[in-house]
Parts: structure tokens; C-alpha cells; sequence
């Protein structure tokens, strides 16, 4: 078995080729093992069954080993537990409801259809760099109601921020940036509320208490990896699934009542987010191993999703599978509250890339695409040809 030290060495994790052979061989010998992690011992968790019940139980599997991304983002969400997380939540979720969304289709749609005219009489393109890297960008520029001549740059503040990791300087400045950009916004609109998501961030209270507005500067921020860089990563993959076998494609064109499910599939087979980290709280077993409290204990989204005893055939891309019990948007208290905005950006992006670009193929001129990723997994690159 490989070094899991050097496996989840975070200088690696982005060019990581293919980790779903590994994963099969950690859920067939060692479903639960220990590693180093950044000079910390760490469990990974990779088998169905056990995933889900580490995300079911708040109590035990505690949200602060997230903490790290609150250097950038602010306190948010993702690292809260109890009582401080159910308040935020309720606080929140109504900017990401169904009804809400509904009202937001036209602008979506618009905002597809932008993206796709600019690319549409070339006859190529690259549907990450041109498409799906800054669609969803578009979408949360959009629904936060900036102004159109802002858009650039709030892109580019975006996806400095989003590379944390990679440039932790770069993106400290995004992040100040953007609470600048920001606070101005807020203190409008707690003035003068719109129709759009900062309103409903300010105006809305729970026992009559609202956020304040760090905590509104700290959830905008949250948006951009957890909703942009998601389902950028969601599109990317799921086109680079229809077209590595065009069929697909054409069953998707013809049928599209089919598209819900190439989203449910593509976040099975290729979770945008592979692994979620939580924290023990006490000492606990997992599939017969101890694990001590105040432990790391890595979920694996990815190898959960492809967990043979559980998925038929997991391996494979199948459009006529009807697995909507993907762990890919979590589960339990923290379940993604963008996964409603998510699905539906995917479904609208991929309507005006099929209806507008016919004969829809990989470029044969350009080295063939990828996915890859480990913390992270996508195609950096979708070189296609198409009608023009």
C-alpha cells in the first residue's frame, strides 16, 4: 500500500492522476488507518456505511478541524458546531431555498447564455478556461446583485481567494479585498433591502437577532469555494463524462429528462470535494479501530461514493443509475446548503452548451483531458470542437 502521508501531502494533492484504485484497496484492507497529517496523526474513513455515520453524528465528529479555512474565509459554517451552527444556518438557508432559486432561473440563464455567445462562432474553445471556471463566478455575482462593471474583478479577487491553499498570501489579500468590497454592499442594503442574497443575509433574524456584518463578509466569502468552485468543478467533470463517450452526450440531447440524473451521477462518480475533515470529541471506534479523542478523522467522500458493497458497478459513469444517496453534498446537520443552486447551475449551463454548440467533441489537435485532483477533482482542461 502507498505512504498515506505522501499520499495526502498537500503539495500533491493537485495533480494527484487517479486515487480510486487506492481507495479500493483502503476500503477491501484498512477501512479505517492512521497517517501523519501535516506532523499530526490523522484517520482516513473510506467505506460507505462508516462516512455517513461520522457525518450523521455532530456530537462525537466535531466541524472545528475545519478551522484552518477560517484564516480566509472568517468564522463560518463549515467549522461550527451546536448551537452556534444551527443559528447561522437558520440565519442563512433562506437565501438558498427552492422558491428563492426559482426567481433567479432568468438570471442564470441569462448569465449561461453570455458565456456560451462568446465562444460559440469559434468553433473551439475550452469549456473550463471559457466556461465552467467562471459561469458560476457569473451566478454568485449575479444573485448578490453586484454591478455588471465589477464582475472582472470580483472574478479575479475569487479565484485568488479559492487558491488558498496554494498562494496562502495571494489570498489573504483576496480575502481583505473582498471585505472591503463587501461592506459597503451590506450597509446598503440593511438600508435599502433587494431582491437579491445580501438583502436576504441582513434582513433576516432569528429570536429577532440577525448577523452582524463580519459574519456576512465571512459567509459571502464562504460562497466562492463552497458554491462557485464546487460547481465549476461539477460542470467541468460532468462534460468531461459526456463526452469521453459522446453517446452519453446524445442520449443527454435527446432526452432531457436524463439531465438530473447526469448530475446525481456525476457527483457520485466524481465528487467535486473528495474528503471532509472532522475533529473526535471523545475517544470512539470505527470498523473495530480506536480512534483517541481530539483526533483528525478525514471522511472519504470519493472512495464512499465508489464503495462496491453499495453502488452496483461503481467504477463506471452509468446515466440510467438512480443513486441519489451520493455523500457528495455531505449529510446530517452540515448537508451543503447550496446543493439546490449547485444543481440547478448545472442543469442551466449544460442546456446552453448543448443547444448552442452542435456536434459537441474533444479537439483532436489538443492532448486529451483529464481529470485529476485528490483534495479536489476535475478536468483542468475540456479542448472541444464544435459547429460553428
Amino acid at each position: 500500500m502507498e505512504d498515506l502521508a505522501a499520499v495526502f501531502d498537500p503539495q500533491g494533492m493537485f495533480d494527484f492522476p487517479d486515487p480510486y484504485p487506492l481507495f479500493t484497496e483502503l476500503r477491501r484492507t484498512s477501512p479505517v488507518t492512521s497517517f501523519q497529517f501535516l506532523k499530526r496523526l490523522a484517520y482516513v474513513v473510506t467505506r460507505y456505511d462508516d462516512v455517513r455515520a461520522v457525518l450523521q453524528d455532530g456530537e462525537t465528529y466535531s466541524s472545528r478541524a475545519n478551522a484552518e479555512v477560517g484564516r480566509y474565509m472568517g468564522r463560518t459554517l463549515i467549522e461550527m458546531d451546536g448551537g452556534e451552527h444551527g443559528r447561522m444556518r437558520a440565519l442563512v438557508q433562506g437565501a438558498f431555498g427552492g422558491r428563492t432559486l426559482e426567481a433567479l432561473v432568468p438570471t442564470i440563464e441569462a448569465l449561461a447564455h453570455e458565456r456560451v455567445d462568446r465562444l460559440a462562432g469559434d468553433g473551439r474553445a475550452d469549456l473550463v478556461a471559457q466556461f465552467s471556471l467562471l459561469f458560476p463566478l457569473d451566478v454568485i455575482a449575479g444573485i448578490l446583485g453586484l454591478p455588471r462593471s465589477d464582475h472582472a474583478q470580483f472574478q479575479r479577487w475569487s479565484l485568488d481567494l479559492i487558491a488558498f491553499s496554494k498562494d496562502p498570501s495571494r489570498a489573504h489579500g483576496a480575502a481583505e479585498r473582498l471585505r472591503e468590497y463587501f461592506l459597503p454592499f451590506i450597509r446598503l442594503r440593511r438600508d435599502e433591502p433587494r431582491a437579491d442574497v445580501i438583502s436576504r443575509l441582513v434582513t433576516g433574524t432569528v429570536s429577532g437577532v440577525g448577523l452582524t456584518d463580519d459574519e456576512v463578509v465571512s459567509f459571502l466569502r464562504l460562497l466562492l469555494p463552497a458554491g462557485a468552485e464546487t460547481t465549476s468543478r461539477l460542470l467541468g467533470s460532468m462534460l468531461y463524462a459526456l463526452l469521453a463517450e459522446r453517446e452519453r452526450l446524445a442520449r443527454v440531447d435527446a432526452d432531457r429528462t436524463l439531465m438530473p440524473w447526469a448530475i446525481e451521477e456525476t457527483l457520485r462518480w466524481e465528487t467535486p470535494v473528495v474528503f471532509v475533515a472532522r475533529q473526535t470529541t471523545r475517544p470512539v471506534e470505527i470498523a473495530g479501530t480506536p480512534i483517541p479523542s481530539n483526533t483528525m478523522v478525514s471522511t472519504i467522500i470519493g472512495s464512499a461514493n465508489r464503495d462496491e458493497t453499495h453502488f452496483d458497478d461503481p467504477d463506471r459513469f452509468d446515466l440510467d443509475r438512480r443513486a441519489e444517496d451520493h455523500l457528495s453534498f455531505a449529510f446530517g446537520r452540515h448537508f451543503c446548503l447550496g446543493y439546490h443552486l449547485a444543481k440547478l447551475e448545472a442543469r442551466i449551463g449544460l442546456t446552453a452548451i448543448i443547444d448552442r454548440l452542435r456536434d459537441l467533441r474533444f479537439d483532436p489537435a489538443e492532448p486529451a483531458p483529464a481529470i485529476t485532483g485528490l483534495a479536489f477533482r476535475s478536468p483542468r482542461s475540456l479542448p472541444v470542437r464544435f459547429d460553428a
